[in-house]
């Protein structure tokens, strides 16, 4: 029988521990940490590096994101209103190490010119309805589901699931579905966890983790915490 999210979500935090997604930078000569015993809320600084963060990460690796944080950081492009009014090649310039630049320097000054024209705080813009919400935000150039729900996850602290390829391919190997568009795979999870944003980015960060760790492409089931209740692992374990 295949084990529900629940189920998997308590193996996983049991194996791997509370993951303190998403990295924020604390001090801006460490960088952008993971923090597992954070209990405090963002400050607007770190709202919107999660912002801008989400947005670099798209179709890269968090090292090169870091590179590029740290890079912002040291221009001191953290009031989103600096950042919507830079010249683009400036821009460009500090993102660089993301990769797909000239887009991503282009969606971040869309998204800053955007939130500032809000006329409020991050805090109190990302706390408005939800459903409302995620649709301003995907009406913005360059940001997808998994952009938007980041944000509003992560930068806003709302119930709203992150589904990436890694959280696909896990589901899909564990047995809880064949489809593997967005919205079903989100729905998926709405449905059977409670609407908690700290339930939602701690799955979502130790799913990341087992993906590093063990459900790569060419799985390495030997090890796997979820070896026992995953489809894909007895199989393996079966020589199926």
């Amino acid at each position: 029988m295949t084990a529900p999210p629940r189920a998997v979500y308590r193996r996983l935090l049991a194996a791997y521990g509370a993951q303190g997604w998403w990295p924020v930078t604390v001090k801006a000569s460490e960088g952008p940490v993971y923090r597992p015993d954070f209990r405090g809320a963002l400050t607007e600084r770190q709202r919107a590096e999660v912002c801008v963060g989400a947005i670099l990460t798209q179709n890269t690796n968090w090292r090169n994101v870091e590179t590029a944080l740290r890079g912002l950081h040291r221009a001191g492009v953290w009031d989103l209103g600096r950042l919507a009014s830079w010249p683009p090649r400036r821009v460009e310039r500090l993102v660089r190490p993301s990769g797909y630049f000239r887009q991503k320097a282009k969606k971040l000054r869309l998204f800053a010119r955007h939130a500032v024209s809000r006329g409020t705080s991050l805090r109190d813009w990302l706390s408005g309805p939800l459903e409302a919400l995620r649709a301003e935000l995907l009406s913005l150039w360059g940001v997808g589901p998994e952009t938007a729900d980041s944000i509003l996850l992560y930068a806003g602290g709302r119930p709203s699931f992150v589904v990436d390829a890694y959280t696909v391919r896990i589901g899909r190997r564990i047995g809880w579905f064949r489809r593997h568009d967005y919205a079903h795979v989100q729905r998926f999870f709405t449905g059977r966890l409670p609407a908690s944003p700290r339930d939602y980015a701690e799955l979502h960060a130790l799913f990341v983790e087992l993906a590093k760790r063990h459900c790569r492409s060419a799985p390495v089931c030997s090890g796997c915490p979820l070896r026992e209740v995953c489809h894909h692992g007895r199989s393996a374990a079966s020589g199926a």
